[in-house]
């Protein structure tokens, strides 16, 4: 075969990536030790790593632990554990809390005995970034008003996201009841026969229950001389990713492309890539879960 017509169908080939799980939360705050506290007018300054043991923790799904203030003691951000096992409903004194709807958006209701509820509202749009961890925007409370997150006083940051409660499988449990309404899954199946494992789906972030819905490139572009390429594949906003190369795969060495993590742009994200020649290359794209969970 003539090398160049071999070093485009290698290179147009989807490899997908071993997707590991994501881990079981290891301490009792997701906060970053050092971005660890935000300050509003009224409220002063704000401790987002608790005692360390009950302090904040950012979810996939949900939020839980406590904020603590020296003026106003401790603020509950929800016990984690909602009534339908995804997302709190707030709508009882037992079932409430901040939900994180996937994309950065922390939406809400945290409370404190000795000020009340707390806002996280549309309006303030208190988000976490999926990339640093660091959070912006504002909370609403009706005896404090306003509490920034970050701003010219601090930076407030979350070193990860947790998964939440995992089942005995390693699947989060919101993730599973989310999409199939059960637990005990089998992370090896694949039941729309579409080529990745529901495991993978979980880590891609691509739909399990839908055939269609893979991460694949969808198209390439390659130099004659085999110093550039460029690839288009499917993407989601929920997670970033890496494009990994090889020159052979027996066995395959996958290194880095040089564009370290990419963010997508949508549905389909291109970047472009300058190489050096060879006889053969293969490429990847590889999904991660935000923050390097």
């Amino acid at each position: 075969m003539n090398p160049l017509l071999r070093r485009r169908l290698l290179a147009g080939l989807l490899l997908l990536a071993s997707l590991p799980l994501a881990p079981r939360l290891s301490a009792g705050t997701t906060t970053d030790p050092v971005n660890r506290y935000a300050y509003g007018a009224n409220i002063g300054w704000t401790d987002w790593t608790g005692d360390t043991n009950h302090g904040a923790v950012i979810g996939n799904y949900i939020c839980s632990g406590y904020i603590y203030a020296g003026n106003v003691g401790w603020i509950n951000l929800g016990n984690g554990s909602p009534a339908n096992g995804i997302r709190y409903q707030n709508n009882s004194a037992t079932d409430f809390g901040i939900n994180h709807d996937g994309l950065g958006n922390l939406r809400g209701f945290a409370y404190s005995p000795n000020i009340g509820w707390i806002n996280f509202e549309a309006t303030g749009n208190p988000t976490v970034d999926l990339r640093t961890g660091v959070l912006r925007g504002n909370l609403w409370s009706a005896n404090c008003g306003w509490i920034p997150l970050t701003n010219a006083f601090g930076t407030l940051q979350t070193d990860s996201l947790s998964p939440g409660a995992l089942d005995t499988n390693g699947l989060p449990v919101a993730w599973e009841l989310s999409y199939f309404g059960h637990l005990g899954l089998n992370p090896s199946a694949d039941p729309t026969g579409k080529g990745m494992t529901i495991a993978q789906d979980y880590v891609a972030g691509t739909n399990p229950n839908d055939p269609t819905d893979t991460l694949r490139i969808l198209t390439q572009a390659l130099s004659a001389d085999g110093l550039h390429a460029a690839l288009t594949w499917a993407t989601v906003p929920t997670r970033a990713y890496y494009i990994e190369k090889a020159t052979t795969l027996a066995p395959p060495n996958w290194t880095d492309s040089g564009l370290g993590l990419i963010t997508p742009d949508g549905t389909a994200t291109t970047r472009n890539l300058s190489d050096t020649g060879a006889a053969s290359r293969f490429y990847r794209v590889r999904a991660a879960l935000p923050l390097g969970q």
